[in-house]
């Protein structure tokens, strides 16, 4: 049954405690006041500080007592997290008179087509006085000569000579500091005139640059 408002007893009664609800919230927003917190005075903040401190310090404790467990007597680090020293890389120089390709491979600027190359020319100089020859190989041109002096050392005392009175044409233009041209000027000239004595003999006959002869000086005997 509906009152004179048209609501319902059940709409009337949430009506109200709604309206009781807003109420009370308001009254309790305008007379309730926060007390406002009492500021530290200074022997209460030194007394926090000191407090601190103390606790710090059983930090510190549990830290150090927690350490000593872990860590052996004398150590300064843990014995689980120490890692065995990996050994340097020990350089062994070769003689580059004496290496073959396998030596070769493993140093660095070097693969196996440029190990290749490198004996290749070796057996037909009869061995190199010095590393910088090796830029007279096309794929070893760029090479730097300066940094394989840790790995690389030349023994002259292995190289092989020719002998420009005994050896044939075949044998003399097969070397590579002599052409087809400089080989048959001394085949030529030692069958009509007899052996050449040095040099400076060599030099005259066959009217080579000096740069040449010096080269040659390494690789010729008479």
């Amino acid at each position: 049954m509906k009152t004179k408002l048209r609501f319902t007893r059940g709409e009337l009664t949430a009506v109200l405690s709604i309206l009781a609800i807003m109420l009370a919230s308001n009254l309790f927003c305008h007379f309730y006041k926060p007390r406002p917190k009492a500021a530290l005075g200074m022997q209460e903040y030194a007394m926090q500080f000191e407090k601190f401190v103390e606790m710090q310090k059983v930090i510190d404790d549990s830290i150090r007592k927690a350490r000593d467990k872990v860590y052996s007597s004398g150590d300064s680090v843990p014995a689980f997290a120490k890692k065995p020293k990996k050994k340097m890389y020990e350089i062994v120089r070769l003689d580059i008179n004496s290496c073959d390709t396998s030596d070769l491979v493993v140093i660095p600027q070097f693969g196996s087509k440029r190990a290749a190359k490198l004996v290749e020319y070796r057996e037909k100089l009869g061995g190199f006085h010095s590393l910088s020859q090796l830029q007279e190989v096309f794929v070893l041109q760029n090479i730097d000569t300066v940094r394989l002096k840790e790995y690389l050392y030349c023994r002259k005392d292995a190289i092989r000579k020719i002998n420009v009175n005994n050896a044939t044409y075949a044998e003399l233009v097969a070397h590579p500091y002599l052409d087809s041209y400089l080989s048959k000027i001394i085949v030529r000239h030692r069958s009509s005139k007899g052996p050449i004595r040095d040099l400076d003999e060599l030099q005259q006959i066959t009217h080579a640059y000096p740069e040449l002869i010096s080269r040659l000086r390494h690789y010729v005997c008479f």
